[in-house]
């Protein structure tokens, strides 16, 4: 009986260890941290004297051997992506890490300027041209311009920022030609696009677009406040929404945390929209665990947000004023 226990012991110790040593293509998404934004982020001529919290809420990704996916399998805080199926994941570690780091410094940067533009102040915002990140299979645009390609001009009007490009769209008309004049490779090339009506984030309302993703090449900001942010550890941009509601609530008489613990979620663009993110279910796990009373999250991540919606209180949020419409109804 004991050499039994003995080699079924040993039985037992080996499997787990080749279960350690096996890989898989698959990645563990985990709740991760909360953090008290008001002990991480400073703001020259700010109060930190408001009666609430706002807490930025965080996943983990960890790589996935087959004793992990096992136990992701069963556990329902857990998500498993195949790596294969999502293009960051299939990226080393290194360029996955450093792409992250990269989206975070660009979040806090324009977490900064919606705020202080919201708190009164102007931020002087710098480019050099309209960085294409993707491009939609409906755009007018497809074919002719490609990821990467820098947008310097629209008609013969420069332009060097995500916001001046916005503005000049905003001010045509649906079936309009413009002509985009672009650098590829560092060669200049221009062409004509028709403007098409896009989808807004309630669906139901429509913007003019030319359907690209883009952002501001080289965006840079002198800020007239100094404001400290000390988030080396959280990755991603995904923070957008809740840095900058910290900052104003920094800069601002009223408490806009109305005495809670708030966390939530939410990209945030420069012209104050809130854009859709991942793991949605283990931020909201993540806040209840740090016993947090209401969870911000954007308008398109509602639905299923729902789904975990037990024990906090979810309000869906399109843009920055409408975050803090929300806050004030509290």
């Amino acid at each position: 009986m004991y050499y039994f226990k003995r080699y079924f012991l040993i039985i037992i110790i080996t499997v787990l260890i080749l279960l350690n040593l096996i890989p898989t293509p698959y990645f563990l998404i985990i709740p991760g941290q909360a953090i008290n934004l008001s002990k991480n982020i400073t703001v020259e001529n700010g109060e930190k004297d408001a009666k609430g919290q706002f807490l930025l809420t965080s996943t983990a990704i960890i790589k996935a051997n087959l004793l992990l996916y096992i136990y992701g399998f069963f556990d329902p805080n857990i998500d498993l992506k195949n790596r294969d199926d999502e293009i960051l994941l299939n990226m080393k570690q290194k360029d996955y890490i450093n792409i992250m780091e990269k989206l975070m410094l660009e979040s806090q940067m324009i977490s900064k300027v919606v705020a202080i533009r919201k708190a009164g102040y102007s931020p002087e915002i710098s480019g050099r041209g309209i960085l294409i990140n993707g491009i939609l299979d409906n755009s007018p645009a497809k074919n002719k311009l490609l990821p990467g390609d820098v947008i310097t001009k629209i008609d013969k009007q420069p332009v060097y920022t995500l916001e001046e490009f916005s503005e000049i769209i905003r001010s045509c008309n649906s079936n309009q030609m413009v002509k985009i004049t672009f650098l590829r490779d560092n060669n200049t090339y221009s062409t004509s696009i028709p403007l098409i009506e896009l989808p807004n984030t309630n669906e139901e309302t429509e913007r003019i677009g030319m359907g690209i993703y883009a952002d501001t090449k080289d965006l840079q900001c002198r800020f007239p406040l100094k404001i400290e942010i000390n988030l080396e550890k959280i990755k991603g941009p995904s923070a957008g929404l809740m840095i900058a509601l910290e900052i104003l609530n920094q800069l601002t008489e009223n408490d806009l945390s109305s005495g809670l613990l708030i966390a939530g979620t939410g990209n945030l663009t420069m012209d104050g929209r809130i854009t859709e993110v991942d793991g949605i279910k283990q931020k909201i796990i993540s806040a209840k665990k740090h016993k947090a009373g209401v969870f911000l999250v954007p308008q398109k991540n509602y639905p299923e947000a729902l789904k975990f919606s037990h024990g906090i209180r979810i309000i869906p949020v399109d843009d920055f004023d409408d975050a803090i419409m929300e806050l004030i109804k509290l």
